[in-house]
C-alpha cells in the first residue's frame, strides 16, 4: 500500500502488455493463512487493507496496458492455521477467477491424512457463496505419499472423482514439486498411473 513495489508491478504490467497473450495473474494468494507477509493478521494486516492492496496491484498492472490479463483470487482451504476468507474478497469488479489451494500433508508432524472430501467441499461451498458468478479453479493441489504405495494413488483417483462431481471447477494446478513433502504426481508408479487414468476420464466427462 505504501508504493514500495509499484515499480515491480509496473514492470510486470509492461512485460505482460508486450507479450500480449491471455494470462491468469494470481496475486496475494492464501491471505487467510499466517505464512505470507500479506496474510491477514501478520504485521496487523486487516481485511480492508488486503482488499485495497489487491485492487491497487490490479489497477497498476492493468494501467501498464496488460488488458488481456485476468486476475485470480485464491485463499487457502479452511484448515488448522487458517481463518475465514469471505471478508477478504476484493470484489467482482477486480476478480475474474476464484480458486482454492489445498494439500493433503499426510503424516507430516502436526498433520493427519486428509481425504479429498474433507479438504475441499466446505471451502468450495463458501467460495461459491462469496463469488457466485466467477469461474472456479483449484489453484494449487498436492498430496504427500502415504504409509502404503496405494494411499496417494487412491487420493488422486478420488480427486478426479471430486472434479467430475463438481463441474463448476474448470481446472487445477498440481504442485509438481518435491519440497516440504514429495507432492509430485510421479512420486510413485501407482500415483503416476492414477493421474493418467483420472485425467483421461475427467477430460472425457
Amino acid at each position: 500500500m505504501n508504493g514500495n513495489i509499484d515499480h515491480h508491478l509496473q514492470r510486470w504490467g509492461r512485460g505482460l502488455a508486450a507479450w500480449g497473450k491471455p494470462i491468469l495473474v494470481r496475486i496475494a494468494h492464501e491471505m487467510n493463512g499466517d505464512w505470507y507477509p500479506w496474510s491477514i493478521g501478520v504485521d496487523r494486516n486487516t481485511t480492508a487493507e488486503y482488499r485495497a492492496a489487491f485492487r491497487r496491484m490490479r489497477t497498476i498492472i492493468k494501467g501498464e496496458g496488460a488488458h488481456q490479463a485476468s486476475f485470480v483470487w485464491s485463499p487457502n482451504v479452511l484448515s488448522e492455521g487458517t481463518r475465514g476468507f469471505m471478508d477478504c474478497y476484493p470484489g467482482d469488479d477486480v476478480v475474474d477467477y476464484v480458486g482454492l489451494d489445498g494439500y493433503n500433508w499426510g503424516d507430516t508432524p502436526g498433520h493427519q491424512w486428509q481425504s479429498v472430501r474433507t479438504l475441499f467441499p466446505r471451502s468450495l461451498s463458501l467460495l461459491r457463496q462469496v463469488a457466485p458468478t466467477r469461474p472456479v479453479l483449484i489453484t494449487e493441489v498436492g498430496c504427500a505419499n502415504g504409509s502404503t504405495a496405494e494411499d496417494k494413488s487412491r487420493w488422486i483417483s478420488d480427486f478426479f472423482s471430486f472434479l467430475e462431481q463438481h463441474q463448476s471447477v474448470l481446472g487445477f494446478v498440481w504442485f509438481q514439486t518435491d519440497k516440504e513433502r514429495d507432492w509430485r504426481i510421479n512420486s510413485t508408479p501407482a500415483s503416476t498411473q492414477a493421474f493418467r487414468d483420472g485425467l483421461a476420464n475427467w477430460i472425457r466427462s
